[in-house]
């Protein structure tokens, strides 16, 4: 149970975090000025923002600003793909913290049924595909885990990656 100040810095970082998604959407920001580099700075603003562990940074509502300048597929499609590597290159920092503290996790029953389960590629890359998809602050736990339990690369960046895009 958590004691009342603690509970209460909780219930204003979660008030927080909603204003600022709130605030980043209905801010009027122009970014056409941004011309030909609104692409790379969707690339830019998801990597940086998935690259804090465990710590929720709003960078959704800035791609989706970005991604309403443009009108026809092709750019967005480009908006798509640059969040989707962004958000590869930023989810490795939590890969490579799973990766270095793979002693850390204790040998539980649940954490060997889990490492069983990534030592198939098919369920590993399923399981990550459909925790990265939605937004969710929590799939830095799982890519610190898919880290820990020796997920190659190429699946863990390929699940994030397409999760991410859709």
């Amino acid at each position: 149970m958590l004691v009342p100040q603690r509970r209460n810095a909780l219930i204003g970082m979660i008030v927080l975090m909603i204003a600022i998604n709130v605030g980043f959407y209905f801010i009027p920001i122009d970014y056409t000025i941004l011309g030909n580099y609104a692409i790379a700075g969707v690339f830019g603003v998801t990597a940086l923002a998935t690259a804090t562990i465990v710590v929720p940074v709003p960078y959704i509502p800035v791609v989706m600003h970005i991604a309403q300048q443009y009108h026809d597929l092709y750019h967005l499609v480009l908006v798509a793909l640059a969040a989707g590597l962004g958000s590869v290159v930023g989810e490795i920092s939590g890969y490579a913290v799973g990766r270095s503290g793979r002693q850390a996790f204790e040998s539980t029953r649940f954490s060997r049924w889990i490492a069983s389960q990534m030592t198939h590629p098919v369920r590993a890359f399923v399981a990550l595909f459909a925790l990265s998809a939605p937004p969710n602050p929590l799939f830095d736990v799982a890519g610190m885990a898919a880290g820990a339990f020796g997920v190659p690369f190429w699946i863990f960046a390929s699940a994030v990656f397409c999760g991410r895009f859709v």
